[in-house]
């Protein structure tokens, strides 16, 4: 699959890392991924785009300093990356290499993240 060219639908820049929606709802990052802020299950770097799981329901994404937050068209919210101080909201202070879903709530709208915090709306 082709990933560079006109088929995205949001792009977010990290510190050193990028993540993006397709207009096809597929997840894509690339970048510096030392606490697992790309969400592909590793540490590993990446120079090119890398598909985040095989989901097509990614509606809005927000990378911060080493940590993303996204929504789901269904309304969930899915957090990973440096969870210091808990930032990502999962209620533990473990670092995520991978998409955590983010309680139970279906009614979030959208996110954007800061360098150490995270505020989202719901509706």
């Amino acid at each position: 699959m082709r990933v560079l060219g006109t088929g995205w639908a949001s792009v977010t820049a990290g510190l050193g890392f990028t993540v993006g929606v397709r207009k096809d709802g597929a997840l894509w990052a690339w970048g510096y991924n030392h606490v697992g802020e790309l969400g592909d299950g590793t540490t590993t770097n990446r120079s090119r785009p890398v598909r985040i799981g095989t989901g097509t329901n990614w509606g809005s994404v927000s990378a911060g300093g080493d940590h993303t937050v996204a929504v789901k068209t269904d309304g969930t919210l899915w957090a990973w990356g440096w969870n210091v101080y808990g930032r990502l909201g999962d209620g533990t202070t473990t670092n995520r290499w991978a998409p955590v879903r983010i309680g139970t709530d279906t009614r979030w709208v959208t996110v954007e993240v800061g360098g150490g915090h995270t505020p989202a709306l719901r509706r």
